[in-house]
């Protein structure tokens, strides 16, 4: 008997084979980029440690409400686990897996099974993904807000098994976007569909309107101190509308951002990667906008476009925010694999040899993508001074000493200047084996000096006991080991 397609093994469990390598690959990546590349700390990331431990009910300032959910988050495995390189980066890890499945519920839900397997699997192995999740900032919190909205608000109005649950769940984070910078516009961007298509007004009017008012109130409720904030200053108003408040220029403005997308023959000096994305994915993604422009009648479309229009110009007005493409590029890049794939299978409608021929120059082609992806983050993050020059390994050099060379930690003292004494401050209240200032007044038995305040004071105490260094060929000598007088 003649075998068909569909009696090869490979062929039936085509997806359970996808599906385990997008797990596997995704929980190695996420691993990689979490623990040991660039295994450092950015200034960024300082600041953003500084701001999460300084939050307080009595104190809370204004501007302390931008991407607030996050730093509840960070705050949280402060208080949990203490302050480490690790529990600086763990919601952008927790965040970044959740991004990961949404990537692919979402991709799933809109496209073919085929297509969201290969559309996650591209997504993850992104420089620009695996940077945002590994990177302890709130970067990654718009992307993964983005993502569950679309998600959930396209089961709100397919799926009325936990129908109320996917209405709840899309109205907290609707509200949570809110946030961030620029969540404003998803939000007007969902509403504005929901009003305009005729097939989503239609099911929005047959909701009942209890429950509607209900989920409404509970939204505004959630957001009061964002509406105080925005009242009382200004200028965070501004922020999360994308507004700039200083002088700008947008000559430099558009030259940088379409250097972040577009620059293939530059070099990074930057703690992130330039270009944000490989030519194969940019190009992908122009697919599939080309797909989105002649196609433009679903709902999807309609979210989509004006989630575009109303972003994209005020990126190139906040060229630091062009990390807030990344929901965009992967919803255009879907399309753009969905597009390949649907326009070969015209090509041969019958014939599921010919099927199965074309999706291996699309095999390749998504291979040689995930490659290339994951080999110019290791290496760039190993490798390259430029680059790795924005970060810090003093925390876990610190961490170190003081774990396996004093008797008596709690007489140490560990002297830093006033740019750095902050975050070490902060690291202080969570870890009681030190204390941290700008001067050795009254000074314990040990004090460890930053390479900064060393150079900044040239401290005239005892002899030098021991230099703790790094790796690195320049700027090496990372803290200097003094014994005072008291030994």
């Amino acid at each position: 008997m003649q075998k068909h397609v569909t009696d090869y093994v490979l062929y039936r469990w085509r997806y359970a084979f996808g599906y385990t390598f997008a797990i596997l690959l995704i929980g190695i990546l996420l691993t990689i980029a979490s623990l040991y590349v660039p295994g450092g700390l950015r200034e960024a990331e300082m600041q953003s440690s500084i701001q999460s431990g300084s939050l307080s009910i009595e104190s809370i300032e204004p501007h302390m409400v931008i991407d607030l959910p996050y730093h509840i988050m960070q705050r949280i495995g402060f208080n949990l686990f203490g302050i480490s390189t690790f529990t600086i980066k763990l919601p952008s890890i927790i965040l970044g897996t959740l991004t990961c499945v949404g990537v692919f519920l979402l991709t799933r839900t809109w496209f073919r099974r085929n297509v969201a397997i290969l559309a996650t699997i591209l997504a993850v192995t992104t420089t620009h993904f695996l940077f945002l999740s590994q990177d302890g900032t709130p970067g990654i919190m718009y992307s993964f807000l983005a993502i569950w909205i679309l998600f959930t608000a396209t089961y709100v109005t397919r799926n009325k098994l936990f129908g109320t649950l996917w209405k709840v769940l899309a109205g907290v984070f609707m509200a949570t976007i809110l946030y961030t910078p620029f969540g404003i516009y998803l939000v007007i961007a969902v509403m504005t569909t929901a009003f305009f298509h005729p097939h989503i007004r239609y099911i929005i009017t047959r909701f009942n309107r209890p429950r509607l008012a209900l989920a409404v109130a509970l939204g505004l409720i959630s957001i009061t101190p964002l509406i105080y904030a925005s009242i009382v200053d200004q200028t965070t108003l501004f922020t999360l509308l994308g507004i700039p408040t200083g002088d700008i220029s947008l000559k430099e403005n558009v030259v940088k951002t379409l250097t972040d997308v577009f620059g293939f023959m530059g070099t990074s000096n930057d703690a992130t990667l330039r270009p944000l994305y490989s030519l194969g994915v940019v190009l992908l993604a122009a697919v599939g906008m080309y797909k989105l422009l002649t196609y433009k009648y679903t709902a999807r479309s309609y979210i989509t476009l004006t989630w575009g229009l109303l972003t994209v110009p005020l990126i190139l007005l906040n060229p630091e925010r062009i990390t807030y493409i990344f929901p965009l590029v992967i919803l255009m890049l879907a399309l753009g694999i969905a597009t390949l794939i649907t326009d070969w299978y015209k090509l041969f409608p019958r014939n599921p040899y010919a099927r199965i021929a074309g999706l291996i120059p699309l095999t390749i082609l998504v291979l040689g993508l995930v490659a290339s992806g994951v080999v110019r983050y290791m290496y760039n993050y190993q490798h390259n001074p430029e680059v790795l020059s924005h970060y810090s390994h003093d925390l876990r050099l610190l961490d170190e000493e003081l774990g396996e060379s004093y008797a008596n930690p709690k007489s140490t003292r560990v002297v830093v200047t006033s740019s750095e004494l902050g975050f070490y401050n902060l690291v202080a209240h969570y870890d009681e084996r030190f204390a941290a200032s700008t001067d050795i007044v009254n000074a314990p038995v040990n004090v460890i000096y930053s390479r900064q305040a060393y150079i900044a004071n040239k401290p005239a105490v005892d002899k030098v006991d021991r230099i703790i260094t790094n790796w690195r060929a320049t700027d090496g000598d990372r803290f200097y080991i003094y014994k005072t007088a008291a030994k």
